[in-house]
């Protein structure tokens, strides 16, 4: 018998002797169950299965002493895929990552340097851009992976998808600031400041003009940047306010700026991606699931 027959001969006697609910376990036909059990049993000529009035009521002698054997070999048989997946990362091979700059400086920094530490057989290209442009590269199958905010504007049958943060976008704003003295902020409250953003390549971008536009705010967007620093510096002796995400106050002087959150904020949520395929690439399949593994958060 082989691997796939002692396969099927396992939970046959797991499911006990329901032909029924084995077939759907493995995803076959009840008649092809059937016929797999008179072929095996006439091509070997053994009985496997006592029977009463034509149903499988238990195991024969030999048919006890066939499951224990069927046991042990499709246990080694799973040791031995595990092998061959994991003996596999050791050809070498790129994968191809892309995130945006503030997700790979916050969370990321040193995590990859780490993890091709451990697995110097494995080239991790690290491509940083906006989210916008990430999905798109992800899309074209220029990226392996891809860490997009969400939402991702993905297909969800087309691509997996695990949200491994769940954050918010607050306001940076200077210790000066009328608004310091409050401890949270409606959206509101922004009436008459001038506001800053990340710019239009961020998805972040599109999420605050959202936001402020469904307040009546978005004509206050003065100035935008791709560097989160000058955001976070032009708030500084002035009354700019500057909408950005949360993980960036790790990088707040906290003696000339301040932030404050919003009772009703904008989720700023992060998502690992690929396509999905039938069957992945060891590779890449294994660098995947180590990072879902690692930041996806407990109860998701």
């Amino acid at each position: 018998m082989n691997i796939l027959q002692l396969y099927y001969f396992v939970n046959i006697v797991d499911c006990n002797f329901n032909l029924s609910l084995a077939a759907k376990k493995i995803h076959i036909s009840q008649p092809a169950l059937s016929q797999f059990i008179s072929t095996v049993e006439r091509d070997h000529e053994i009985e496997l299965f006592n029977r009463k009035n034509s149903r499988l009521q238990g195991l024969t002698t030999a048919g006890k002493e066939v499951y224990e054997y069927a046991i042990k070999i499709l246990a080694l048989s799973d040791e031995l895929d595990h092998i061959i997946h994991y003996e596999s990362l050791r050809q070498k091979g790129t994968i191809r990552i892309g995130l945006p700059s503030l997700i790979l400086e916050t969370y990321f920094a040193a995590y990859f340097p780490k993890l091709s530490v451990e697995n110097m057989e494995i080239q991790i290209s690290i491509s940083e851009d906006g989210s916008h442009a990430l999905r798109q590269k992800l899309i074209k199958d220029d990226l392996d992976i891809a860490i997009l905010i969400e939402p991702t504007l993905l297909d969800e049958k087309v691509y997996e998808q695990h949200t491994i943060c769940f954050d918010e976008m607050v306001a940076f704003l200077s210790q000066n600031n009328p608004l310091a003295k409050k401890n949270c902020l409606n959206w509101r409250d922004l009436d008459k400041y001038p506001l800053a953003t990340f710019n239009s390549s961020f998805m972040t971008h599109q999420l605050v003009s959202e936001k402020l536009e469904e307040n009546h705010l978005d004509s206050q967007i003065l100035f935008t940047s791709s560097s989160w620093s000058y955001l976070m510096d032009a708030t500084q002796d002035t009354d700019i306010v500057t909408i950005l995400p949360r993980p960036v106050e790790k990088h707040l002087n906290r003696d000339l700026s301040t932030i404050r959150k919003f009772k009703d904020p904008i989720p700023f949520n992060f998502t690992i991606c690929r396509a999905r395929h039938e069957k992945h690439e060891p590779l890449k399949d294994y660098i995947f699931n180590q990072i879902v593994s690692n930041f996806a958060p407990a109860n998701t």
